[in-house]
């Protein structure tokens, strides 16, 4: 019995790589968010000293690599919540009725992010060596920028699996 439950737990945790989505993006989806948005998290990696890598899988997985509707409706790619000022979206999160932050575009949802994890909450953080991924994704836990119990697992689960943490160093064009 123990045998059969430990295989339901590791084939739910490999399965559920992204537990806060319904359905994982497939492997293309997430190449081409890759493709799309690298340029943008390194231009921010270089202004705030956040790493690429974790910037990359926030939003790939926050986004459900820009295929959710609050990152295709409303370019909000992290589930930022609302800040109190400008429009917001209502979808279901912690609550029936959770305001989301809406954004002009994509990149502004970039910018919020990194102003977000520069702020006096995950401030701290910047202070990490940014080559050092796995550090930085069980502070954001740790800190509380999501709910779910895995959050730093997940994250460095996906920058291996895509290999994001190459996008750290400065050698990587």
């Amino acid at each position: 019995m123990k045998t059969i439950l430990l295989i339901l737990a590791v084939i739910l945790f490999t399965s559920g790589t992204f537990p806060a989505l319904k359905k994982q993006p497939a492997p293309k989806y997430i190449d081409i968010y890759i493709k799309r948005y690298l340029k943008t998290a390194k231009q921010e990696a270089k202004l705030f000293n956040i790493p690429v890598s974790i910037t990359l899988a926030q939003g790939i997985i926050e986004s459900n690599a820009g295929r959710s509707a609050l990152s295709r409706k409303h370019n909000n790619h992290f589930g930022i919540k609302h800040s109190g000022k400008g429009k917001y979206a209502i979808y279901r999160d912690d609550t029936p009725r959770d305001k989301f932050q809406v954004y002009k575009s994509p990149w502004w949802s970039y910018r919020a992010h990194s102003k977000l994890l520069t702020s006096k909450r995950y401030k701290h953080l910047t202070r990490l060596n940014r080559l050092n991924y796995k550090a930085w994704a069980h502070g954001l836990k740790k800190c509380g920028y999501a709910t779910e119990k895995k959050y730093a697992e997940i994250l460095i689960s996906v920058i291996e699996k895509y290999d994001l943490w190459q996008y750290d160093f400065p050698i990587f064009p």
